[in-house]
């Protein structure tokens, strides 16, 4: 009660946390109650990126407060945030015009915060542009209050930078950061070695300070000074104001890890747990639909999932072998690991590594994901997507989904196509077929709240698909509304597809035929293809003599393993080494990376590869991870080799006098195995807004990325 008594009216609040996990619930706990007994602090305005509460009443829920007595204002006066689904009672009294509310993407209001540390004028990003947070549109106001009040023209703005759009976030001066920790010396210095996440608390405090506000930081212990290596402590005692001490016996209540789990030593990366693989999902249409996505995967890619559906290519990625050469993350910061899920949502059981929130958008926002999964709730025929409000009675905000989608050039949105009673069946051949459809569709002219625009990937150049148990569509350049581009054996094109559609898509004059592994019982055993022969793991570039191969992925578990891939590289090196047209000993580059021998094997593998070292190899050179590849690229992206004339006509075959991103991306990928990212494409926008690269735009931006790479 002495803590948050320092809370006065009208300050401006922000809270760590995000979704159940890391909620410093004493003390937002003790401000309601504190707020019941006197009337203040109210008119608050309440800052929070990851929504931390329970779905019921407890976190941000204590807030959210009205006083018996009318002549006391309420206790909150604004509300900015992403995820209101955890804190139904701050979303109710935004849908009922108390507050003023927005809701703006997580990355974002992170970014604002660590702005306002700084006293930057705000998060500058074209992040939101084109969905319902452009200005254009609302601007993230949630509701009436929020588009009268006199913040809403500045807080989210549009600015133009060298030629492109942007959005600029206002940052905003804290008064008050409510953060949690696990213990506290008697100086104040913080340590995290309990938490799951690292939630943002570092940049709250640095803004609150900055702006001559307080820092309240909750823990569960103490310790003496000194106690800590300073390398441990998270928040130093110089941000922090007021430590607030949980009894251990109010531990479970008031200091949980998370509103879930009391304490999970797996996810907070105190030991590492030997349950790390997911128990086998049921062939429904949660599997279907996750298995289809899991073919849009490749090795060694970086991936965020979504919560829900998402969540089952995790599972398949198990079962199929593939989820250890992937790394797959979270926006709260977690790489590596099994995602913990449902509303355990945000860490990672056996994570290889935490980050700040604010760190990972911005690893993100830079291009950093190679692919993301991610649910729908409604979806248009340009292929908008809704997730964030449903109807104006209902609130839920973005969380980190823009974020995500308009910085990843692969996209995967997962949904069924109705909902509300649908029944499938399987015959076990391969095919599907639907016993009831559900009541709801999900196909829509129009969706009620534009999360995504499906114009906007266009324009970046994103490769999007849209996921579901019967069909998959593609959103391009080509068309201004879906493409249905695939679909199950035994489904009806026109009663099970087009009937349940509330629009007509394009159907593809190569309308394929979905993956029949994906509709029966056993495993896919679809590996290596996603992997590829060995003969697709190896780059010659004869102007040096040089070879390139990618063991990524190969595992080699016996010696007929070993014997396969002697032979198949002979078979591969011996014609450019040996006989007439043979060039002599070759330089080897090769790539370890994620390459497995079984513990036994190794003499007998040493053996072999010393005898193509001694038949065929010049010189050796072993790299790893992104040093391969750029070895790789530097033999073939010699500017004088190339003339971006010719590339301008050779990426635009069809010589419609337009070269479209999407054209861009397939031709940098065909030539020279380069995966542009939403960054890099940018460079050939630069000059222009328009969907289409012209010639003189293309060849200083090919010139500048291939000199650069």
């Amino acid at each position: 009660s002495d803590a948050v008594s320092l809370i006065r009216s009208f300050d401006t609040v922000t809270c760590s946390g995000f979704v159940c996990q890391g909620v410093p619930e004493a003390i937002l706990k003790a401000l309601g109650e504190h707020y019941d007994k006197t009337g203040a602090p109210n008119n608050l305005t309440l800052l929070f990126g990851g929504g931390p509460g329970d779905w019921a009443s407890r976190g941000l829920n204590h807030l959210a407060r009205i006083h018996p007595n009318s002549a006391h204002p309420p206790m909150l006066r604004r509300t900015i945030g992403s995820h209101y689904g955890q804190v139904p009672k701050v979303a109710d009294l935004a849908v009922r015009n108390v507050v003023e509310a927005w809701t703006l993407p997580m990355g974002s209001v992170s970014r604002m915060i660590r702005a306002q540390s700084t006293h930057s004028p705000g998060h500058i990003t074209d992040i939101g542009i084109g969905t319902f947070v452009d200005p254009r549109i609302s601007g993230g106001a949630a509701n009436e209050a929020a588009r009268r009040s006199p913040l809403h023209e500045k807080l989210v703005s549009r600015v133009r930078i060298e030629g492109s759009e942007n959005l600029m976030y206002k940052a905003l001066p804290i008064n008050v950061a409510i953060i949690r920790g696990t213990t506290a010396d008697s100086k104040g210095n913080i340590t995290v070695e309990e938490e799951s996440l690292l939630a943002d608390q570092k940049i709250m405090a640095m803004a609150a300070k900055n702006s001559g506000g307080i820092v309240i930081a909750q823990v569960k212990r103490l310790a003496a000074e000194g106690s800590f290596n300073p390398k441990s402590v998270e928040i130093p005692s110089a941000l922090v104001d007021c430590v607030v001490v949980v009894d251990p016996a109010d531990h479970a209540a008031l200091h949980p890890m998370s509103f879930v789990e009391e304490h999970n030593p797996a996810l907070t990366g105190e030991l590492k747990s030997p349950q790390d693989e997911f128990a086998k999902m049921p062939l429904d249409v949660r599997k279907i639909i996750a298995r289809r996505a899991f073919f849009q995967l490749t090795p060694d890619a970086i991936v965020n999932l979504g919560i829900g559906l998402p969540e089952g290519v995790a599972n398949v990625a198990a079962e199929e072998g593939m989820l250890k050469h992937v790394t797959l993350s979270t926006e709260p910061g977690v790489f590596g690991g099994l995602p913990a899920s449902g509303h355990s949502f945000g860490p990672a059981i056996n994570a290889s590594a935490l980050v700040e929130m604010n760190q990972m958008f911005d690893f993100y926002n830079g291009g950093g994901l190679d692919i993301c999964f991610l649910g729908a709730a409604q979806i248009s025929q340009r292929g908008d997507i809704n997730v964030s409000r449903m109807c104006v009675d209902r609130l839920t905000g973005p969380g980190g989904f823009i974020d995500i989608s308009q910085s990843t050039g692969n996209i995967c949105f997962m949904s069924p196509m109705t909902t509300k009673g649908l029944e499938l069946s399987l015959p076990g051949d391969g095919s599907l077929k639907i016993e009831k459809e559900g009541s709801v569709k999900k196909f829509v002219p129009e969706v009620f709240e534009k999360t995504f625009s499906g114009d906007e990937a266009v324009r970046r150049g994103q490769q999007v698909f849209y996921i579901t148990e019967r069909a998959v569509f593609r959103r391009t350049a080509k068309h201004e509304k879906l493409e249905l581009i695939e679909i199950a054996s035994g489904v009806d094109l026109q009663k099970d597809v087009l009937s349940v559609m509330e629009f007509e898509p394009v159907v593809s004059p190569d309308l394929k035929v979905m993956d029949p592994r994906i509709f029966k019982e056993p495993k896919m055993g679809v590996l290596q293809e996603l992997f590829g022969s060995l003969e697709d793991r190896c780059w010659y570039h004869e102007a040096d003599h040089v070879m390139y191969l990618d063991l990524f992925g190969i595992t080699l578990n016996s010696t007929d393993d070993i014997d396969w891939f002697y032979e198949g590289l002979i078979s591969i090196i011996s014609p450019l080494v040996e006989g007439q047209r043979g060039k002599g000993p070759i330089e080897m580059v090769v790539k370890y990376d994620g390459f497995d021998l079984r513990k036994g094997l190794e003499d007998d593998f040493k053996a072999r590869i010393s005898i193509l070292e001694n038949r065929f190899y010049r010189s050796v050179k072993r790299y790893s991870g992104g040093a391969f590849h750029r070895a790789l690229l530097g033999n073939q992206l010699q500017m004088s080799e190339w003339d971006t004339e010719k590339l301008y006509d050779q990426f635009n075959e069809n010589g419609d006098g337009g070269l479209s991103v999407e054209k861009l991306r397939n031709g940098m990928a065909k030539v020279f195995r380069l995966r542009l990212t939403p960054n890099q494409i940018r460079k050939f926008q630069r000059c222009s807004d328009e969907p289409l690269i012209n010639r003189s735009t293309f060849s200083k931006a090919v010139e500048e990325l291939l000199q650069s790479t």
